[in-house]
């Protein structure tokens, strides 16, 4: 037969082990057995400090349970509230390394990133190319250089190797080059000794489909990275008065 519209309904119950989770927390269920909450209070449990989002309250698409997800996050946030900042602990760093009087000696890292940037760029390559260049006294390639592992292992070779200027070749680092320049500091270096090269987004990620070319990419943007790490120089923040007026 020939048909204008299909419509495949699909039903939608709650798991028995979710109904035993309920009856354990305390959380009471409608007659669907779904968790039981308020028009006004979406996400609020009657079980106080249990919040729900998603199908778990009933059936709803995905927006409305994203939607949710941060509501809920935002109602346990807001339970939280008067206890933030109780356990933090202000970070301490070592005395910052003078290197003025210093050879250049930068050590580079080039990260894997999983599948993301081995995947298609040839990191190998990469590493051994960066080998070649000026001022560079160590390299090693990383599964993942934003992992704490990874991070502590970046300190001690920092130590044990005398480095001083530092190339991270990963990904973007809107995102990661503040957890770099910590580790930095970590390591008694100045922050601003580190330079990144972006073979994630500027490479793998637009030629996922030419290997070559991103292989070749790569190799440029850490010998642009190097170049510039060899020429810069440690710098204090500053702080300067600012008048609130138009």
């Amino acid at each position: 037969e020939y048909f204008d519209l299909v419509v495949l309904s699909v039903g939608l119950q709650t798991p028995e082990h979710v109904k035993k989770l309920a009856e354990t927390a305390g959380i009471r269920l409608t007659n669907d057995n779904f968790a039981a909450t308020s028009d006004f209070t979406p996400v609020s449990t009657s079980k106080p400090g249990i919040f729900t989002c998603g199908v778990f309250a009933g059936p709803k698409d995905i927006p409305q349970s994203v939607l949710e997800g941060s509501a809920a996050a935002a109602a346990v946030s807001g339970v939280l509230a008067p206890s933030r900042g109780e356990l933090t602990q202000e970070k301490t760093f070592p005395e910052e390394r003078n290197i003025t009087e210093e050879e250049v000696n930068t050590g580079v890292f080039v990260c894997h990133c999983g599948s993301n940037i081995a995947g298609v760029i040839d990191v190998e390559a990469v590493a051994d190319y960066a080998e070649t260049l000026p001022g560079v006294t160590h390299v090693e390639r990383n599964l993942f250089s934003c992992s704490q592992d990874t991070q502590d292992n970046m300190i001690q070779t920092i130590k044990e190797k005398g480095i001083n200027r530092v190339v991270v070749a990963a990904c973007t680092p809107r995102t990661h080059e503040p957890l770099f320049r910590e580790t930095l500091k970590a390591a008694g270096l100045n922050e601003y000794l580190v330079e990144m090269a972006n073979i994630r987004n500027q490479n793998s990620w637009v030629h996922s489909s030419d290997p070559k070319t991103a292989t070749t990419k790569a190799k440029d943007l850490v010998r642009m990275a190097v170049a510039k790490v060899c020429r810069q120089a440690s710098l204090a923040p500053i702080s300067v008065p600012i008048t609130q007026k138009g």
